[in-house]
């Protein structure tokens, strides 16, 4: 509250001397200051309507590049879309009707009730476990790779 009491002070303080040496000048040069601030208040709000057209163009470019740019990206985008739907979800026209065929042939012959081919390790290992054949060969620890050279090291 000490800052802000101070501050109004000293504006009470400097409009009071303002206002003493205003009343001390004559007509003339009252006039002459009257005209001096109003030109200087006439300079400062041309000053500030320019700006504040400079902000509307800017705000308005702005718009319309954003817009433009928008505009742009949704273009490439319906047009990747469209590209993407031509390519990947309509049927090729030249390979579909043989691909067709074969596949109609396929589907026929899979119907007749012909026996499916069932391998099991007896028919195909000669009745052979791998399982067992590979937990020895591991498992033994005098296997004919461990050789008399790598016991001296």
């Amino acid at each position: 509250m000490g800052k802000k009491f101070g501050f109004l002070v000293g504006l009470a303080a400097g409009a009071a001397a303002a206002h003493v040496a205003y009343r001390r000048l004559s007509d003339e040069d009252k006039e002459q200051l009257k005209a001096d601030l109003q030109e200087k208040m006439d300079i400062a709000k041309d000053r500030a309507v320019d700006y504040a057209f400079y902000a509307s163009d800017a705000w308005d470019d702005f718009k319309e590049t954003f817009s433009d740019q928008t505009q742009t990206v949704s273009d490439r985008v319906k047009q990747a879309a469209n590209q993407f739907g031509d390519t990947s979800l309509k049927p090729n026209t030249g390979d579909d009707d043989s691909l067709r065929d074969e596949l109609a042939d396929v589907s026929t012959s899979a119907d007749d009730d012909s026996d499916d081919i069932v391998l099991n390790s007896e028919d195909t290992f000669g009745g052979a476990d791998v399982a067992d054949e590979s937990k020895t060969s591991t498992d033994d620890p005098e296997s004919p790779d461990d050789s008399d050279e790598t016991k001296q090291d």
